[in-house]
């Protein structure tokens, strides 16, 4: 009687362990295929920062800061407003 137990625990082991393996060995081939499809995304995720860097330069010396400021403060101000007369 253990030594189905045995078994079957080795057997089950043994499954999961090449499951685990071919799982491994997939995902590593899906990053070697979409390497290319990955660079691109993370090339035009590198050319968005430098474009919002820019407008946040451009805004800067606008002065628009000001009013988002103010935006932002009005928004935290109505939340807080809502949140704490429910209480």
């Amino acid at each position: 009687m253990i030594f189905e137990g045995v078994k079957l625990m080795f057997i089950g082991m043994t499954t999961v362990l090449l499951f685990l393996i071919l799982m491994i060995l997939l995902i590593q081939l899906t990053s070697y295929l979409t390497r290319g499809a990955t660079a691109r995304e993370v090339e035009g995720i590198r050319l968005e920062r430098e474009l919002l860097a820019q407008k946040k330069k451009k805004a800067a010396a606008s002065g628009d800061t000001d009013e988002d400021i103010a935006v932002i403060a009005a928004a935290v101000a109505a939340y807080e407003t809502e949140r704490f007369a429910q209480a």
